[in-house]
């Protein structure tokens, strides 16, 4: 089924408040933004100063499948999260369920399929049959966890928020280069694109941003100073957010 309209401008306007935080984040770290920006499309971000024009693009520097046994950390996180969510409901279905807090890690099942509602199904069971050992707190680890589960935390509170699910990996040399002459290349192939939509004679720029959770943060590696990549760009930033520092890309002529 088609999303509905008022859901795709929800979309839309998420993605766009995103990206304006990211801006900001950037320039606080000292990325050489002008103020005042007028988001758009193609560019992302436009900017009106007594030197001209700039157009800034932005796009995101993700971990790649290759660095977790060939599924995306993104889509991932996402997959705990479902399992997780699906569980806290079902465990609260039940009457009289005791209040608590359940935090959580998955088993590397690298990249094995797994069924999400059976998942759901043993945590929540789990859960269940677990909440009165928690005195405040109940901890579970390897062979005591529920099938699929690295680890299971159970907190006894009387306002409890939500479950959460954590997210652990790691990322290669290769993978971060790899990544970000992607996300450059392909921004590349439309330059013709954002040019025409900017004054004559208007600077361009390219933002890559790295996030601040495991799935979404890539770091930016030692030597990166030693790097040459092709670009149309006038100049390429990244901004790395969990350690809020940036770097700019130097061209390969």
């Amino acid at each position: 089924m088609a999303p509905k309209i008022g859901q795709m401008l929800s979309r839309a306007d998420e993605k766009k408040r995103v990206e304006s935080w990211y801006l900001s984040a950037a320039r606080d770290a000292g990325v050489p933004i002008p103020f005042e920006e007028t988001s758009g499309e193609e560019p992302d971000f436009r900017f009106r100063m007594a030197s001209g024009e700039l157009g800034i693009e932005l796009s995101e520097v993700l971990r790649p499948a290759s660095s977790n046994h060939g599924i995306s950390p993104v889509e991932q996180e996402s997959f705990h999260r479902e399992i997780v969510k699906s569980a806290q409901a079902r465990y609260y279905d039940a009457p009289n369920a005791t209040p608590v807090r359940v935090g959580t890690y998955f088993t590397n099942t690298r990249g094995a399929k797994q069924d999400r509602h059976e998942l759901a199904r043993a945590l929540s069971d789990f859960v269940r049959v677990s909440a009165a050992r928690a005195d405040p707190i109940a901890s579970f680890a390897h062979k005591d966890a529920p099938q699929g589960f690295d680890s299971v935390v159970i907190v006894a509170e009387s306002s409890p928020g939500d479950w959460w699910s954590g997210e652990v990996g790691g990322v290669t040399l290769p993978d971060i280069r790899s990544q970000v002459e992607m996300r450059i290349a392909e921004k590349n192939s439309l330059v013709n694109t954002y040019r025409s939509n900017l004054s004559e004679g208007a600077g361009l720029w390219l933002l890559l941003y790295s996030g601040v959770t495991v799935a979404r943060s890539m770091p930016i590696p030692f030597g990166i100073e030693s790097w040459f990549i092709p670009f149309r760009f006038d100049r390429v930033f990244w901004f790395a957010s969990l350690d809020r520092k940036f770097v700019e890309i130097r061209k390969k002529s």
